[in-house]
Parts: structure tokens; C-alpha cells; sequence
């Protein structure tokens, strides 16, 4: 055998040793490289913010930066989509909330992804949503807009930021426990929902707490609930949905960590240690509750529980309104 065959072999048979070995080895500290967060939506939303605010401090506490990814459209979905394609080493994760975990699974038949096999690494955020009304239709609380709505049928429209999201559903809910009408309009965006209730063409809805705060604190928007288990620390005088009847409304919007199928328990463990360890300092608190954001983190398997009960509730609305996946 020529020594160029005996070189060519040697080096095929290194190259095929490479190609065996994993894509993330025990030994491989981690990280070594900086880490990416896709993010379903465009900058600066409280989606985007969340994401910064906790996604720095982690890079910091890793010794490696954290980049965050925008990738906006369809409703969020194209960002888990190509997170569940990228390779399963931690350096590719994807900041998900309620809308990609519990709601679009049961909209699409292939939203590009299966939520069951996606891995959580834990939650990080949760708020409530809020419930405002425009001040000129008169009401001071649920029980107000639902005599509203009973006594003047075909009067009332509410918006929302798209068909069959989280605020729509919010509003149908509503709408189904206290039995009133009211006329759906959708938007493009929260932007464009909140212009159309200040302009008065629409009445109420439901919106992200955080976007609304300064409008009803400049008596713009009247607040008449908020759908947290408890009352907002930013405004206290709101009462809940549940305290003024509507238990079954108790609902919160939550923001959390996902990686790609088969991601190292110890990669994912990591991540999850690092981000308990950012949700604990000072700043980043006051930053988050500063943008209607309560930290909140949790574990893994209780991230996967609150997924799985979020969306077994708006599986089961979708189910009661007739919506089939497309």
C-alpha cells in the first residue's frame, strides 16, 4: 500500500470519528460560544423586552453574550419553528409565551412544530391581562359592561390584536360565561387596538397589562379588571375577574425558555440555574415589574405542567366555538 493511501484512509477514518461524536460532549464546557434566543415578535413589545432584560443578565452570569433574534410572523410560531430545527446544544433557544405554547397548537394542524416534544427550560415572567373599556361608554366594572351589553344588543364591539389569539378568545369567553353580545374587530397589532378604542370605534378589551397602564393611569381607558390570580401591584385599586364573579377568567400571561428536541438535561439544567440566578437580582426585578412583568421562575417540569394546562383551557374554548386546526 502507497503511503498516499495510507494518509487518505487515516485521514477518512478521523473524519468519520468527528462525524460520530455528539453534537455536545460531557466534557464541553458550556457555553463556550455565545448563546442565541429567537423571539417571536418585533423589538420593543413587552415580548422582545422580557426577553433583553433577562436574556443580558443570563450572558453575563454565563460568560458568554446572549443575542437576541427577532423573528416576527405568524403569530410567533416561525420562531419555535426554527428553533425546534436547530441543532439540540443549548446555543439556540426560543423566548415562547402563551400565544405559541397553548394557542397555536390547536389552531394549525402543522404550525411547525409539536409543543410535547420541545424542551422547557423554565419560566421566567408572568402578568395579567387587563380589561378596559373606553371611559365614555359609562361602566365602572365587569358587572357594568355585561348589563351594558345585555341592555343595548348589537351596540357593543371590542377589539383585538388578531382572530383566535389570546385577547380574542379573553373577549369570547367573557362574552359566553355572562351571556351578552358584542361585535369582534380585529387588528393587525396591539398598536392598532389601542388607537381604535381611544378613537372610539370600538368599547372594551382585553390587552397586555403593560401597555396599558399609563393610559389608565391619564384616565385615557377606564381599567375594569385584571385576570391575575391576585391584584396588580401597579394597580391596586383594579379588582380581578374572579373577585367580581368570573373565576373560570383567571388567566396570566407568561413568558419562559424553550430548547430543541433532545437538548442535554445538563445543558437544559444549566440554563435553567442560570436563569433563576438572573430573576434574583435587583435590577432585573425592578426592570420587569417596572414593564408590567412579575418574575416568576420555575422548574422544567412545572414550566411543561403550566403549558400543558394553559392549553388543555384554550383547546377546549376553541372546541366549544367550532374552530377546527387549518
Amino acid at each position: 500500500m502507497t503511503e498516499y493511501r495510507i494518509r487518505r484512509r487515516t485521514l477518512l477514518a478521523a473524519g468519520a470519528a468527528i462525524a460520530a461524536q455528539p453534537l455536545w460532549a460531557a466534557d464541553e464546557p458550556f457555553p463556550s460560544r455565545p448563546i442565541k434566543i429567537l423571539v417571536g415578535a418585533g423589538a420593543g413589545g413587552t415580548t422582545d423586552i422580557t426577553a433583553r432584560l433577562v436574556g443580558d443578565k443570563m450572558g453575563k452570569l454565563l460568560g458568554q453574550p446572549v443575542v437576541i433574534d427577532n423573528k416576527p410572523g405568524a403569530s410567533g410560531t416561525l420562531s419555535v419553528a426554527q428553533t425546534v430545527r436547530a441543532p439540540a446544544d443549548g446555543y439556540t433557544l426560543v423566548w415562547v409565551g402563551n400565544s405559541v405554547m397553548a394557542i397555536s397548537p390547536y389552531l394549525y394542524k402543522n404550525p411547525g412544530y409539536d409543543v410535547k416534544t420541545l424542551i422547557p427550560v423554565g419560566q421566567a415572567t408572568t402578568s395579567g391581562f387587563i380589561l378596559v373599556a373606553s371611559p365614555s361608554l359609562g361602566v365602572n366594572n365587569v358587572k357594568e359592561l355585561v348589563a351594558y351589553g345585555k341592555a343595548h344588543p348589537g351596540q357593543l364591539s371590542f377589539g383585538s390584536n388578531g382572530v383566535n389569539g389570546s385577547l380574542h378568545l379573553l373577549a369570547e369567553l367573557l362574552k359566553s360565561e355572562a351571556g351578552f353580545e358584542a361585535l369582534h374587530v380585529p387588528y393587525k397589532g396591539g398598536a392598532e387596538s389601542a388607537s381604535a378604542i381611544l378613537g372610539g370605534n370600538i368599547q372594551f378589551l382585553f390587552d397586555a397589562l403593560s401597555s396599558n397602564i399609563p393610559l389608565v393611569r391619564s384616565g385615557k381607558l377606564k381599567a375594569l379588571a385584571v385576570t391575575g390570580p391576585q391584584r396588580e401591584k401597579e394597580l391596586p385599586e383594579v379588582p380581578t375577574m374572579a373577585e367580581q364573579g368570573y373565576p373560570g377568567m383567571t388567566t396570566e400571561v407568561f413568558f419562559g425558555l424553550v430548547a430543541p428536541p433532545g437538548t442535554p438535561h445538563a445543558v437544559v439544567m444549566k440554563l435553567n440555574e442560570t436563569m433563576g440566578k438572573a430573576l434574583e437580582d435587583p435590577a432585573v426585578r425592578e426592570a420587569l415589574q417596572r414593564s408590567g412583568n412579575e418574575p416568576k421562575f420555575s422548574s422544567p417540569q412545572q414550566f411543561r405542567a403550566l403549558v400543558d394546562k394553559e392549553g388543555a383551557r384554550f383547546g377546549a374554548l376553541l372546541q366549544a366555538k367550532g374552530i377546527q386546526p387549518e
